[in-house]
């Protein structure tokens, strides 16, 4: 062999070498790492001491969901919390107050939202607002109880506890060495990433599935990573961070500050109590995203043109029939929402294949059913810039609780749409509409020339009071119909019931802001 050939080859052995992880650590480590970290943050007996926290403190949290971009800038919702936290019982009592586009209206007030509370107790959870006590979400038990045993306080005695406590290779993490624990808890696995400076907890990771909330929901396996900085020394010899910032699936999720920390302050009864009726009431209708029954109860399936059926939900989905095949109008909450759609769509019109989907929306429990589509290899329809999105999405892994796609894994037959396309033929062809608008630049329209319906997508919405809402997504729509002419007669959307256009352009001319346009001249406007 040339020199210089073994020369190269031994370049390309030593990069490959650097590049492999640090030989694992024995686990008879793992003890002592974990030792040496209680000491850092004031010992193990402080530690144990601890039977209930308060804190108050401010932050923010990352609307990933539903933003522009799912790769950010991302809306922000702002929140000041007051938690309490009983240890000893995993007793939690939450009153937080927020402000931003999730929580408010956001582009037009600075209020802050009135208080809630939140209480979880004995694997229920209970909601208060304005004196009104009603079950609260599963996704908080959830949420609360890992809070409670990876909090700062608890964690390292958790993991001291753990009869699997391991060591695994050493990371480089913050721009320098972590020496990672790893153990199992609930059946779930569990890292904490060790300063190798200071031996404090630098971070603590977790991955399992979160079944109960919408916009996790679809993503499977999700890893959660708290960061935590600001260390500070509290009364009593302990060390304590007070700034946490959360990562979900390496994305920013949301972040807060410790302004005010007490330790074993006192607590009473009432403050956890939830009534039995209460706890009844949360068990009765606990279930998980993938557990949703098809469409609203009381509000039943819906014809609104020959072959064109609406099931309306917390995000309608349209039944579309062809001569050929069976079009399905968005893929939205779930792979069990998914299969009830097909089966519904299938009984609804027997003997035709469903020859698509068309997905119009990037905001995740508007893509959330999609994964059923692929799995049953039924071609999914996008937006061409919702291709990273929509890949990320497929792809998750699902080992925790293994959807059909993870069963059996197969390609999914993905068509970008980055121009005007019509799908089918005769009655119900439909056409394919990209926005490139500002607020729906990741979002189509759907056409249907032969009964003048136009599908909006998320852009039209409207208030409580029947109003439409954010001026300048009308506006967008308007523009979109006309500078693609379009004729329309109804309007139908993810969150809109059938709407007259003439209704449309009646409302529309009263949103304060908008100016005089073709779309909305006439009679009607005035």
């Amino acid at each position: 062999m040339p020199k210089n050939r073994i020369v190269v080859l031994f370049f390309l052995l030593f990069v490959y070498a650097s590049r492999l992880p640090a030989a694992p650590q024995n686990n008879a480590e793992a003890p002592s790492l974990i030792e040496n970290s209680l000491r850092a943050m004031g010992g193990e007996a402080a530690l144990r001491s601890i039977e209930t926290v308060s804190f108050k403190g401010i932050g923010h949290r990352y609307m990933l969901e539903q933003s522009e971009r799912p790769e950010g800038p991302w809306l922000l919702d702002y929140f000041q919390i007051h938690e309490t936290r009983d240890l000893r019982r995993a007793r939690l009592r939450q009153v937080i107050e927020s402000r931003g586009c999730n929580s408010t209206e956001c582009w037009k007030s600075a209020q802050w939202s009135r208080s809630s509370t939140l209480i979880v107790s004995d694997h229920a959870a209970a909601s208060v607002r304005e004196g009104t006590v009603s079950a609260g979400r599963a996704s908080a038990v959830q949420l609360a109880e890992e809070s409670l045993a990876l909090a700062p306080e608890r964690v390292l005695l958790l993991a001291r506890d753990a009869p699997d406590l391991r060591a695994e290779p050493d990371i480089f993490f913050h721009g320098f060495t972590h020496h990672i624990v790893a153990f199992t808890w609930e059946k779930k696995p569990v890292r904490i990433f060790l300063s190798s400076y200071t031996a404090l907890p630098s971070a603590v990771e977790i991955t399992r599935s979160r079944p109960y909330e919408f916009f996790w929901s679809p993503w499977g396996d999700v890893t959660t990573r708290v960061c935590f900085a600001f260390w500070m020394l509290e009364p009593g010899g302990i060390h304590y961070p007070r700034e946490w910032s959360y990562e979900s699936n390496g994305q920013p999720d949301w972040t807060f500050m410790v302004n005010e920390l007490a330790f074993n302050p006192a607590v009473k009864e009432e403050d956890f109590a939830i009534s039995e009726e209460v706890k009844k009431s949360f068990f009765a209708r606990k279930r998980t995203v993938e557990d949703l029954s098809l469409g609203l109860s009381g509000s039943p399936a819906q014809e609104i043109a020959p072959g064109v059926v609406i099931v309306s939900g917390l995000w309608n989905v349209e039944e579309i029939r062809q001569s050929d095949g069976i079009i399905i109008l968005e893929g939205p909450i779930s792979s069990g929402y998914s299969k009830r759609v097909i089966d519904d769509a299938r009984k609804r019109f027997p003997g035709l294949p469903i020859k698509a989907v068309i997905s119009t929306s990037d905001a995740w429990p508007h893509i959330g059913g999609l994964r059923e589509y692929a799995a049953v290899d039924i071609p999914i329809y996008a937006l061409d810039l919702n291709r990273p999105i929509l890949e990320r999405l497929l792809s998750a892994p699902h080992r925790v609780e293994p959807d059909d796609l993870a069963a059996e894994v197969r390609p999914p037959r993905l068509i970008y749409v980055s121009h005007r396309t019509k799908l089918g033929e005769g009655v119900n062809a439909l056409e394919i509409i990209p926005l490139r608008t500002v607020t729906g630049e990741r979002q189509l329209f759907v056409y249907l020339p032969s009964s003048k319906i136009l599908y909006t997508s998320d852009l039209f919405q409207r208030d409580s009071s029947g109003n439409f809402f954010l001026p300048q997504t009308v506006s967008e729509a308007l523009d979109v119909v006309k500078r693609e002419h379009l004729e329309v007669n109804l309007d139908i959307g993810m969150h809109l019931v059938p709407t007259p256009w003439t209704e449309v352009e009646r409302v529309v001319a009263l949103v304060p802001g908008m100016p005089p346009s073709p779309a909305t001249a006439g009679p009607s406007a005035k």
